[in-house]
């Protein structure tokens, strides 16, 4: 059977106007193109909806017993049309995203105002989580992507690069490596008591798996699972930590600086988090064309914000 649509919209509209005529016009067809519709979907139906006579047309029974569900089809059919032409107009909709906190405290708050001026309908669910926890989210389908860190390779994720993030140590500004000026080398840190991160944050293991950094910085003296919990014991006098320059998040911690770390130089990937051979919905397009927007202006900022830091 393939009865279509506009033969059952064809249906609903001669029903509700008695009259085939007035129905054509409805439809912007001709008569005998209507005709056609009503006799073919009568054909594919094996089944006589309408009774007809040179002075009334009306439904037959069973005609009258199909209308109703047929008028509600059309309907919802139109209704899903007309919604889904409105998300891909991006005049509705709704997007989520999982960010690291640093970069939800970085840029997320002017992209979002940007997106909610640009798209007032479309509804924005925001996550914040560390790497493991947004690539997680994004492979159980949880969100619709991400902005994280480069983590653990997974088939079911794809991982797009959009910038380098590069490593410092962080300290009190009365702290005595805030002394002098530029970089600090790895093993300037040996003689500090060191806060150290979980693997699931997914920096500790890049300093793990960096080549020549000493081996006593692998191993802190605190570690802890969030990042402001590591600047937390930082201002508390209690420490210095090793983490990429948009994790300090110097702006909400004044008392804090930021020097970047050579001999290595050590960066980690920032970039877009998403299902493997997975389209991303008008909303969600609209929101990443947004961020890397703000990212872009971001990337503009002075380089003691972004790590972007000459040796």
């Amino acid at each position: 059977m393939s009865v279509k649509i506009s033969q059952l919209r064809a249906f609903v509209e001669v029903a509700r106007c008695g009259s085939f005529t007035r129905a054509a016009e409805r439809l912007s067809l001709t008569q005998p193109s209507l005709s056609m519709a009503i006799r073919q979907l009568e054909d594919e139906l094996d089944l006589k909806l309408f009774d007809r006579t040179t002075r009334r047309l009306g439904l037959t029974d069973e005609g009258a017993k199909f209308l109703p569900t047929v008028t509600r089809l059309v309907e919802e059919f139109d209704a899903a049309v007309a919604g889904a032409r409105l998300v891909a107009e991006r005049r509705s909709g709704r997007v989520s995203l999982a960010v690291l906190p640093s970069i939800a405290s970085m840029f997320l708050p002017a992209a979002t105002a940007a997106f909610s001026a640009r798209y007032p309908a479309i509804k924005v669910h925001l996550r914040e989580d560390n790497s493991s926890g947004i690539w997680g989210r994004v492979a159980r389908n949880e969100v619709d992507f991400g902005i994280a860190g480069e983590f653990q390779p997974d088939a079911e994720v794809e991982f797009t690069p959009i910038f380098s993030d590069r490593f410092g140590a962080v300290f009190r500004n009365d702290h005595p490596l805030a002394a002098g000026g530029g970089p600090l080398r790895w093993s300037d840190l040996l003689e500090h008591r060191l806060i150290g991160l979980a693997a699931d944050t997914g920096i500790q293991p890049l300093i793990d798996m960096a080549q020549s950094i000493p081996d006593e910085i692998r191993l802190p003296v605190h570690e802890v699972s969030n990042i402001l919990t590591a600047l937390s014991l930082v201002e508390a006098g209690l420490g210095i930590t090793a983490i990429p320059a948009f994790a300090a998040m110097l702006d909400r911690h004044p008392t804090l600086v930021f020097r970047p770390l050579v001999r290595p130089v050590l960066s980690r990937e920032i970039g877009f988090v998403t299902r493997r051979g997975r389209s991303l919905s008008p909303s969600a397009e609209a929101m990443r064309e947004v961020l890397v927007e703000s990212l872009d202006a971001m990337l503009r900022a002075p380089a003691q914000f972004i790590g972007n830091i000459d040796e």
